[in-house]
């Protein structure tokens, strides 16, 4: 429960920091539409790094030769 409850913090953290950096409003659909870019670019970015992480543990050689 509590990496669930991690992820969710780091991706609101996420979303929070595109918004205050690009100093964008959400109530303006124009802005909106760059805000949701933003995040689904950010999000994919990190589901990336986590599956060549994954990738990278799964062809270990964990057993000494």
């Amino acid at each position: 429960m509590k990496i669930q409850i991690i992820l969710v913090k780091l991706f609101i953290l996420g979303a929070l920091f595109i918004i205050s950096n690009q100093n964008l409003h959400l109530l303006v659909p124009q802005e909106r539409e760059i805000f949701f870019d933003a995040y689904i670019g950010w999000a994919t970015n990190i589901i990336d790094k986590i599956v060549d992480a994954t990738g990278y543990v799964v062809r270990f050689e964990w057993l000494p030769k």
